[in-house]
């Protein structure tokens, strides 16, 4: 699949690795992996179930470890949306499920999604 035939929005049923300009949080599956560009660093998002994941970071100052996906913003933090991460925006999250402020991690500048096994 050349970069002019990609999807906008990953379904999950795709077993292959797709670049995208948007992820609907909803179609992620345990063991699917998020790799999220920002100018920064490489954040790495693992998923488990109930979108409980591990998150990782290139960036030694990143906030990451076991994190529920809230999902995203956009850039400026005034839009919250719950089922998608974009381009352009941030991937919102928290720590504990009954945390009142989500993290957010930069501006991504690309969005790779990868299949897990099934």
């Amino acid at each position: 699949m050349t970069d002019t035939n990609v999807p906008d929005v990953i379904p999950a049923i795709f077993p292959e690795r797709y670049g995208c300009l948007k992820l609907d949080v909803e179609a992620l599956r345990a063991r699917d992996r998020v790799i999220l560009q920002t100018s920064r660093s490489t954040y790495t998002l693992t998923v488990g179930k109930n979108l409980h994941c591990i998150l990782s970071s290139t960036n030694p100052s990143a906030k990451i470890g076991q994190i529920i996906l809230k999902g995203g913003t956009n850039a400026d933090v005034t839009e919250y949306t719950p089922n998608r991460i974009i381009v352009g925006g941030r991937m919102a999250y928290v720590f504990d499920e009954n945390a009142a402020e989500m993290t957010t991690t930069p501006v991504i500048e690309s969005l790779v999604r990868e299949a897990g096994l099934r």
